[in-house]
């Protein structure tokens, strides 16, 4: 078991290794693609972004329903 030095964070990893263990770039070959990270990331801000909305729609309708009372004087 040798040890070679990572092409991307320089660290010392174990040519046995698939990945480096400190940034997870693979040791052969090219990077895994991160296309699924980030459909998950954009499904969850779009997600997100319509559960606010709907957050903010029930507030306004709640506090336009109530109807004023008068200031006694």
């Amino acid at each position: 078991m040798a040890l070679e030095q990572c092409n991307v964070c320089g660290s010392l990893t174990s040519t046995n290794d698939e990945i480096c263990l400190s940034c997870g770039y693979p040791a052969k070959g090219r990077p895994k693609l991160v296309f699924f990270k980030w459909t998950a990331i954009g499904v969850a801000v779009v997600f997100g972004l319509f559960l606010l909305l709907g957050v903010i729609n029930r507030v306004e309708q709640h506090l336009n329903s109530q109807p004023s009372t008068p200031i006694d004087r």
